[in-house]
């Protein structure tokens, strides 16, 4: 995110200068500097932090600097819990996790630098596209559940899971955040009776407690196994399972009230997918999943059942279906997903399908849904005729997405099959990454046919990571090996398919070894 050249220079490398009013009298610090951090401008307020975008600038990056508001700061017991347990989050490294890299105080202002993510949190996202479907749902939950295993292995308990600290980026990763400031917001869990007309309790918080946080008892990993139960609900029935006009009506509900069932509100959603919310949101701590690691082994199972049940409706899926061993072995694949993120941030024209190689039915509206607008969209956009069709292909390289700009080469009036042929693959890819596979199929059949044994081998390429996309890796497996796809000398492994191609063959092993594992001796 671009930021504008005025806070820059605005901003003293010294502090405010004489006479300029405190952050108390302004309630923003925009355009100060608190240490090593050069505030560019504010990004949102919370019950007990102002959040800002700021510029650390012995590292030179971008960070989201969390600034406590003085009222935060009276109790200096809770503050020292805090600083010990945002010591503790800093020390979580996992790319579910919203890196905590530093907690500090300048000029009497307390401080946490952390990472700057850019998306959409999950109740933004809901109010811009409505509830998930079940592919999208399942891939947001499995990362969330993930991040709560790593957090509850370290023993650290997050206290105010919701939809707002939860964040999508803009290649579908799901982060975390704010693991230790509800330490200080939501005092401690360390068996204090929970006042729910303290400052800076707001309604979104008391929506997602737990029974036993509510009583002011003590809080294990199950308090955010609940908490993250009635945020699933939440995003799945688009609404929460309690509602109410006071924090304390809500906060009743959760100690007396059982939810509506979540069939009720999605009947499209498989019957185990529900099981699963309503087992994490029972009342009593010692009927809910014992940690995250269940419940994400119960989600990756409702995920098997639909790939492996293709034709049946994803309603079907019952909690009858699930092996009722916990598979362990399975979970760590789960980290495979995080690497094809990682990977798909470094070659950005595959960033949103990378993660299809191993996310099944991880639907293209997470991804469109966070992207922000396209300045070519912003006006009204012609594609001029060029007189060759080289100029026309150099249009289409500037508009790499662009489907009309590769069609305009591949109809221009004055084609050369030197440019024709790689104007086709380009627009294969670009089908692939829509998920468009009969489309790029087609292109790719008809590769597979011709004479020239390079475009052979490319259309050979492109169906092996079609039949991976599609989950169909034994096929997608069968090509790559037979063809002997992998040789350098048969396909560019530098290239935008060669690197495809190693992609989905490291997705093939990948699933064929724990379907291997799943079936057993």
């Amino acid at each position: 995110m671009t930021e504008p050249n005025a806070d820059l220079r605005e901003t003293a490398d010294d502090g405010p200068a004489a006479g300029a009013p405190q952050p108390e009298e302004t309630g923003n610090l925009a355009n100060w500097q608190l240490g090593e951090f050069r505030i560019l401008r504010r990004l949102g307020r919370g019950g007990m932090a102002d959040v800002y975008l700021a510029d650390q600038t012995s590292l030179h990056r971008h960070v989201a600097l969390k600034v406590l508001r003085t009222e935060s700061l009276t109790d200096e017991v809770h503050l020292e819990r805090f600083r010990r347990e945002a010591e503790a989050a800093g020390g979580l490294s996992h790319p579910n996790i919203v890196q905590v890299f530093t907690i500090g105080e300048a000029d009497g202002v307390h401080y946490i630098a952390q990472e700057y993510v850019q998306g959409l949190n999950l109740r933004e996202f809901l109010q811009k596209k409505g509830p998930p479907d079940v592919g999208v749902a399942l891939h947001i939950l499995k990362q969330v559940a993930l991040a709560l295993q790593v957090a509850g292995e370290a023993g650290i308990v997050h206290r105010d899971i919701k939809p707002e600290n939860i964040l999508v980026t803009r290649k579908g990763t799901v982060k975390v955040a704010d693991f230790g400031l509800a330490q200080l917001s939501l005092g401690g869990g360390g068996g204090e009776a929970l006042n729910l007309t303290q400052a800076g309790m707001t309604m979104g918080t008391p929506l997602y407690m737990s029974p036993e946080q509510v009583s002011g008892k003590k809080l294990d990993a199950r308090s955010d196994i609940y908490s993250f139960g009635v945020t699933c609900y939440h995003i799945l029935a688009a609404r929460p399972p309690f509602e109410g006009e006071t924090a304390m009506a809500v906060a009743v509900q959760h100690l007396n009230s059982e939810p509506a069932p979540l069939r009720k509100h999605r009947s499209d959603l498989p019957d185990a997918l529900c099981h699963i919310v309503h087992k994490m949101m029972a009342k009593e701590p010692q009927q809910r999943y014992p940690d995250a690691k269940s419940v994400l082994a119960d989600l990756r199972r409702v995920e098997k059942s639909i790939r492996d049940n293709p034709q049946a409706a994803a309603a079907d899926v019952t909690i009858a279906d699930f092996d009722p061993v916990l598979d362990t072995q399975r979970l760590a694949s789960v980290s495979a997903s995080h690497q094809l993120l990682q990977w798909a941030g470094r070659h950005p024209l595959v960033a949103f399908f990378g993660s299809c190689l191993v996310v099944a039915a991880f639907s293209a509206a997470l991804v469109l849904a966070i992207q922000p607008p396209d300045p070519r969209d912003a006006t009204p956009r012609t594609l001029p005729a060029k007189a060759t069709v080289q100029e026309q292909y150099e249009i289409a390289q500037r508009l790499i997405d662009d489907e009309d700009a590769w069609l305009a080469v591949v109809d221009h009036q004055r084609p050369d099959p030197q440019i024709l042929q790689p104007a086709r693959e380009q627009l294969a890819l670009l089908y692939l990454r829509e998920l468009r596979f009969s489309e790029a199929q087609e292109i790719f059949d008809d590769f597979a046919t011709m004479d020239d044994e390079t475009i052979r081998d490319k259309g050979l390429a492109g169906m092996a990571i079609s039949a991976s996309l599609k989950q169909n890796y034994q096929m997608s497996r069968r090509l790559i090996e037979t063809k002997e796809l992998l040789r350098p000398d048969r396909i560019n492994p530098d290239s935008d398919l060669g690197k495809l191609l190693l992609e989905a063959n490291d997705a093939n092993l990948r699933a064929l070894k724990e379907d291997s594992a799943t079936a057993g001796p």
